[in-house]
């Protein structure tokens, strides 16, 4: 006897099958910026480049005033210069005082380029009406000794008028006054009345300096 076992085959349906599906390598990436990243960063970089463009133009601007030059402050720190030696005036022999309206020499402490110090010395103010300078030159007591001509000379430009002035006071008539000359006599103050051009107008000054040791 026979047997026919009889399989039933149930076909598969496309549902039964797991196909895995994966993106083909192209070589280039998926994944970018998007359009609102692309405008924050390029707003980013336009506000940090408005603020360096900011910073070096005001640094530039700092730069450029303080690199002009001021005729008031180049005479306030000539001024200072001028009551500085006057203060530390004194009286010494073969130096004496002399006191002019467009000069002025007296013995004072100057700073000397040969001894590396403060030494005695000898100070010259000077008015030039030609030139419109107002000078100051020192000489150490060995450049006064070995007959130096030259000696540290500094000028200012641009001076329209200057004189000097001192202040005296006569024993005989016990009185103090303002006069434009003192020779060999050290005065109780000195007076100097300028008037500086800085291009644009004419500007006066006067600085008035009373010397301790003739007090």
């Amino acid at each position: 006897m026979l047997w026919h076992n009889t399989y039933k085959i149930k076909k598969s349906s496309p549902r039964d099958y797991k196909v895995g599906l994966r993106p083909v390598k192209t070589g280039l990436s998926l994944t970018g910026f998007t359009l609102i990243e692309m405008l924050m960063v390029t707003s980013m970089l336009f506000v940090i480049s408005l603020a360096i463009y900011a910073t070096f133009n005001n640094g530039i601007k700092i730069w450029q005033r303080i690199s002009v030059k001021v005729p008031e402050e180049d005479l306030n720190i000539f001024l200072d210069k001028f009551s500085r030696d006057l203060r530390n005036s004194f009286i010494f022999a073969g130096l004496n005082f002399s006191g002019q309206e467009e000069k002025l020499e007296l013995a004072s402490l100057v700073s000397s380029l040969y001894l590396n110090k403060r030494t005695v010395g000898k100070v010259i103010y000077s008015y030039d009406f030609g030139e419109k300078t107002f000078s100051r030159q020192q000489k150490d007591y060995a450049q006064i000794y070995s007959e130096e001509s030259d000696g540290n000379i500094q000028s200012l430009e641009n001076i329209k008028s200057l004189n000097f002035q001192y202040y005296i006071y006569d024993k005989g008539k016990k009185e103090y006054f303002w006069q434009d000359e003192s020779l060999d006599n050290m005065p109780l103050a000195v007076r100097v009345v300028l008037e500086l051009d800085n291009g644009t107008r004419i500007i006066k000054f006067i600085k008035t300096v009373s010397i301790p040791v003739s007090s």
